[in-house]
């Protein structure tokens, strides 16, 4: 996918309201997060086979930290209007996550 054709191929007003909907997406994804982590219990193990998984969870992975890095840039891309550093932001995360690619 060639971003900047997709940048020259919008407008500003649509560029924006894709930023703002996907910080939205960020936010609900770091609120799930920890949600999850608040009702998180240790899980049993079988220390005889102790074999951890290796290949990549369904997404691949992104930290919660990742998360709030892309939500602090997709702000400060709202705030400042600055759409193409705010689309490409979003594009670039919702890739790592297997969204779009």
């Amino acid at each position: 996918m060639d971003l900047m054709k997709l940048m020259r191929a919008i407008d500003a007003e649509t560029a924006r309201a894709f930023v703002v909907a996907g910080r939205h997406v960020i936010d609900a994804m770091l609120i799930e997060a920890a949600r999850v982590e608040q009702a998180r219990t240790p899980r049993v193990r079988d220390y005889a086979s102790a074999a951890l998984p290796r290949e990549a969870p369904p997404g691949g992975w992104l930290s919660h930290d990742e998360l709030r890095r892309t939500a602090q840039q997709l702000g400060e891309a709202i705030a400042a209007e600055k759409w193409v550093e705010g689309v490409t932001c979003t594009i670039r995360c919702l890739a790592h996550l297997g969204v779009v690619g």
